[in-house]
Formats: structure tokens, C-alpha cells, sequence
């Protein structure tokens, strides 16, 4: 089964065809303001690089967030338009999942990605393998946190904690996409919504700007 897969939810935007779960593509770009000028021309690339096009994807993968509003918007809008133009099913996975699953390992298990001044998007996570030995979520918690040196070491007491690094998680999250698609977990277009866990720039101005009249 090949499996295309789309996260613009950060300042690095990837592309990546897989074959079940094995990489045949993963392209990036780390230009955040052009996600939307960039993603199809990103898709069009892995397409004629691997001499593949939309008819031969069985499954469409997307990041749903947390992260960038309008990235996470132009990933899921390009998903939604490719998946309901071919009849595709999709599978959406979030951040915060994609990035407690990169340990590749059992546990309890706090992702978590900075977004400055002492917040972050927090995930925890139960995560076990499942009868055919592939990791699957079984408790899930998210959240948005002022992240102070005593919240980071109570989290510790419990979880072992994964950060968000520099690498891309594209494969990792079709990988993610790939089993719950196997556990039944897909659907169409309908399914894929956005996972905002806290308000945009633009919501809280215009909240500070109704507390000041």
C-alpha cells in the first residue's frame, strides 16, 4: 500500500510517499510563510521523483496539529481536496503522538513542543504494542501548559519525556497513520479536523482589544 503523508503543523513542512512502512520519499521545508506556496510543488516533486501520481496512493496521511494554525489549515485542506477528488481514505495524527511514538518504545511516555515563553503543548501518553507488535496509543491526554522547572519535575516523576527535535517526523507519522488504518482507525475526508489546544495570536488580540474598550 503506498501511503503519502502531509505535516505542515511546524516550521518544517514534509511530504513523504511510504510503502506500508517503508520510506520510498520524505521531503522538507523549513520556510513556514510559504507552506502555501511550497506544499504542492513539495507533492508534485515526490510524485515525479518516484514516477508515482494519486492514482497509485491507497492511503493519505495528515498531521492535524498541534502547531502552526494556518500550516495545520493548508495540510488538512490539501488532504481533504486529494482524498475526495481519488474516494482515498485518510488517517490524521497528531503532533504531540507523532512525537511520543519517535522513542519507538512502550511507556509512559510526555511529548512535549516548546512555543516559547516558558509554554508548550504537552502530550501524555500510555502507549503499548499491540497483538501484531506494532505500537498503539491507549491513553491519551493533551494539553497546554505553562511549563515551570516544578511542573517539568512532577511530569517527571511519571513520564519519560521526548521534546520536539530539529528532525522531521514525517515517517514516523505514517508509520502511526499505517497502523491505525490497520486497527480500522480511517475514514474519509470528514474525519480530519484541526487540534488546537490553545488560542491563535489573532483570537487573543482581539480578546485584549475587547478588554480595553
Amino acid at each position: 500500500m503506498k501511503i503519502l503523508t502531509i505535516d505542515t503543523a511546524s516550521k518544517n513542512a514534509i511530504v513523504a510517499i511510504t510503502e506500508n512502512e517503508e520510506k520510498i520519499i520524505e521531503l522538507n521545508n523549513e520556510e513556514e510563510k510559504t507552506h502555501s506556496q511550497k506544499l504542492m510543488p513539495m507533492i508534485e516533486e515526490a510524485f515525479q521523483k518516484t514516477k508515482l501520481s494519486l492514482d497509485d496512493i491507497k492511503l493519505i496521511v495528515c498531521c492535524l496539529g498541534p502547531g502552526s494554525f494556518t500550516g495545520v489549515r493548508i495540510g488538512i485542506a490539501t488532504a481533504k481536496a486529494f482524498a475526495d477528488s481519488k474516494s482515498i481514505p485518510v488517517v490524521g495524527v497528531n503532533s504531540l503522538e507523532a512525537l511520543a511514538y519517535s522513542l519507538e518504545k512502550e511507556g509512559n511516555i510526555c511529548a512535549l513542543i516548546d512555543t516559547g515563553h516558558e509554554n508548550a503543548y504537552v502530550g501524555y501518553y500510555k502507549i503499548k504494542k499491540d497483538e501484531n507488535g506494532n505500537l498503539q496509543t491507549i491513553q491519551e491526554d493533551l494539553t497546554f501548559l505553562n511549563l515551570t522547572d516544578e511542573k517539568l519535575k512532577e511530569i517527571q516523576k511519571q513520564y519519560e519525556i521526548v521534546s520536539r527535535q530539529n528532525s522531521g517526523l514525517g515517517i514516523t507519522i505514517a508509520k502511526i497513520g499505517y497502523t491505525k488504518y490497520k486497527n480500522g482507525k480511517s475514514g474519509d475526508s470528514s474525519i480530519l479536523s484541526p487540534v488546537y489546544l490553545r488560542k491563535s495570536q489573532a483570537e487573543l488580540a482581539l480578546e485584549e482589544k475587547g478588554k480595553g474598550k
